[in-house]
């Protein structure tokens, strides 16, 4: 039987999580598994095709934790389907008032300008909704529109680029805030 994606039956996806989630995403991408393709009778001519081990991989990204970035570009190039969980931070990014006074310029919620900039990265993410209502639900889904804003017009980009350049936090820093939150 072959190896590989849809030549399995199967998919294998990876989740991440902590400071080190870059570091995890490319050494998963060194993983590969084979699969013997046997072109004659002979093991002299057997060759051993390689296929990367894992599909997908999930991961903590948004607009207070960006390090995965280029991880996440580079599993993105490799094929890797890309999925973002606590694109609101666990609602900390709501409460960055640089994410208010953008999302009042583009004229959408502050859920959908934070959800909206992830959607618009270029390593082109499934983001996880993370809504307990259907309010948050119906509010989430305005990051679609969002996020063509973003990336359709020069006004956008510039948006874009500024939120995620003003609301960047270190790392280490987010994780142990994450870690400190009242249920952990």
């Amino acid at each position: 039987g072959q190896i590989g994606g849809a030549g399995r039956g199967w998919k294998l996806g990876l989740s991440v999580s902590g400071p080190n989630q870059d570091e995890i995403i490319r050494e998963a991408l060194k993983i590969n598994v084979g699969d013997e393709q046997s072109t004659t009778a002979t093991p002299s001519t057997t060759k051993q095709k390689q296929t990367r081990l894992f599909d997908s991989v999930q991961c903590t990204y948004n607009i207070l934790e960006q390090r995965p970035s280029l991880a996440l570009m580079e599993a993105h190039n490799a094929g890797m389907d890309i999925i973002i969980k606590e694109g609101l931070a666990n609602g900390r990014a709501l409460l960055y008032p640089k994410l208010a006074e953008m999302a009042r310029r583009v004229g959408c919620s502050t859920d959908a300008l934070a959800l909206g900039a992830i959607l618009a990265q270029p390593f082109q993410p499934r983001v996880l909704s993370g809504a307990v209502t259907k309010e948050q639900l119906r509010s989430n889904l305005d990051a679609l529109s969002v996020a063509e804003k973003l990336m359709g017009t020069e006004e956008g980009k510039e948006v874009l680029k500024e939120l995620m350049d003003e609301c960047k936090m270190e790392s280490e820093e987010y994780w142990k805030e994450r870690s400190a939150l009242k249920w952990n």
